[in-house]
């Protein structure tokens, strides 16, 4: 579920992907068919009046060549990694928010995440030769890949996202935990 942005965060958002799809050459039906997302999709993005999911601006991000930070970015300090956007909230108060990203080879983008007993999220795979790394602080998180589930103790987790995964919190307590997406 994508976050509710203020309107200066539309403004950015439209701003860089207009921006980098013209210097692509790319036409919005293009980008769109290109991303898999809808003609008018990109045009509400590009218009600044349609708030839109992480998962949608990574799809954009991968055909334009930008990282999610390089999407949201304020277009007049573009250098900015700290764009603190919230990208999934639970059904009980929960939230994940991109606290900072970071080039790799790609990128490395770092998430906070406190997850309420009985919320879970759902990720679909990342490409070919992403991982995300977990750091556990509190709580319980219960990890689901490949159709097995393990519970992570506090610290640090590695393992390949290329693949569908989840994450539990199964305990009693709100679980909170930082997750490093590396590409």
């Amino acid at each position: 579920m994508p976050s509710q942005p203020i309107p200066e965060f539309l403004a950015h958002v439209a701003h860089n992907v207009r921006s980098r799809r013209s210097a692509a050459g790319l036409s919005q039906r293009a980008l769109a068919d290109a991303a898999g997302v809808s003609l008018r999709m990109i045009g509400a993005i590009e218009g600044g009046t349609s708030s839109v999911s992480t998962s949608t601006l990574d799809r954009i991000g991968i055909v334009l060549g930008a990282s999610l930070a390089d999407l949201v970015a304020n277009p007049e300090s573009p250098a900015t990694q700290q764009p603190r956007r919230l990208g999934w909230k639970g059904r009980h108060g929960g939230t994940g928010t991109l606290l900072s990203s970071v080039r790799a080879v790609r990128e490395v983008e770092t998430w906070e995440w406190r997850l309420k007993p009985g919320e879970s999220y759902r990720a679909g795979a990342d490409p070919r030769g992403w991982h995300v790394q977990l750091v556990v602080v509190a709580g319980q998180v219960t990890l689901l890949l490949d159709g097995e589930e393990r519970v992570l103790p506090i610290g640090a987790h590695l393992f390949a996202s290329d693949r569908a995964h989840a994450f539990f919190n199964r305990g009693k307590r709100p679980a909170r935990f930082f997750r490093m997406t590396i590409c």
